[in-house]
């Protein structure tokens, strides 16, 4: 069965082709933040995080999202998304800023084990933070967003896990902006080169591993993809490919477009809002099963 529903966002008013509104990055007072937590250690460099949460909840656990920021595997540092973060705070998660190990320090797959390991410690750490360790999504914008599906995934492939135990790396629902599942398809693009390492022809199997789309089964979570109709950089047939196949291994999934937005849409208060609304819903729904 074919489990897939295809959407437009729609807004109200005109958007300005030319010029866009930049998303304030301050986080509101209803907000409590918790910063700079070692999630894990590499000998000489260890990898934080920051924890948001709202900060009117008194009691029981929060679904809890892994919040990673894009920036073309270059930059992994964790404050380039707190503004969704904050976001996603406000309407009933507790969300974790990570940082990983760029394409500047170590290459594929060292920025998914990274993020593997915080998805253990949110489960390690659940009481304490009142996290809900059996609903923890994730969410990634661009690279981000290639990050956040492949770990969504790849749960079962022992080669993209820091440890034998599959359960500590299982996540419940992703949701993706501007995604690119099949890095196949930019096999020439030098930025993908850099962070895999090694260019295509020469370790097909390699990028093949780094490509969400090779791992979608029965196992894999639902999974929402928001993405510009007009995105230059990632096509939006590049979630086409994923909902494919995710529709054809019984796996719900949703593609929402966005007539006429950039490839970051998630930076412009044209689009952040009815952006956070949607991931919001999808992950209450999906997450509460």
């Amino acid at each position: 069965m074919f489990l897939v529903l295809i959407s437009f966002l729609v807004l109200h008013g005109h958007v300005n082709a030319q010029r866009y509104t930049d998303v304030s990055m301050s986080i509101p007072e209803t907000v409590e933040v918790i910063k700079d937590i070692q999630y894990v250690n590499y000998q000489d460099r260890e990898l934080l995080l920051d924890i948001y949460k709202p900060g009117n909840w008194e009691d029981g656990k929060l679904p809890t999202l892994l919040v990673i920021r894009g920036g073309s595997w270059l930059r992994g540092d964790k404050e380039g998304f707190r503004h969704v973060a904050a976001a996603l705070a406000l309407r009933g998660f507790a969300t974790v800023c990570v940082e990983y190990r760029t394409s500047r320090e170590a290459t594929f797959p060292a920025a998914v084990l990274d993020i593997k390991s915080a998805v253990k410690w949110i489960k390690d750490n659940a009481d304490r933070y009142n996290f809900d360790a059996n609903s923890i999504g994730a969410i990634g914008g661009s690279a981000g967003a290639h990050l956040a599906a492949l770990i969504g995934v790849s749960a079962n492939v022992d080669s993209l896990n820091p440890t034998e135990k599959t359960e500590d790396f299982r996540i419940h629902a992703v949701v993706g902006l501007a995604t690119p599942p099949d890095l196949i398809r930019d096999s020439v693009a030098k930025i993908v080169i850099k962070w895999i390492g090694k260019p295509y022809k020469s370790n097909e199997e390699l990028w093949e591993s780094a490509s969400p789309l090779s791992h979608i089964d029965v196992d894999s979570p639902p999974m929402l993809f928001i993405h510009s109709s007009s995105d230059k950089v990632v096509p939006f047939e590049q979630a086409l490919l994923a909902i494919e196949k995710l529709g054809k291994v019984g796996v719900y999934s949703e593609l929402v477009l966005i007539p006429n937005a950039p490839h970051p849409f998630w930076k412009y208060e044209e689009w952040f809002n009815p952006t956070m609304d949607k991931a919001a819903a999808f992950f209450h729904e999906q997450l509460k099963k």
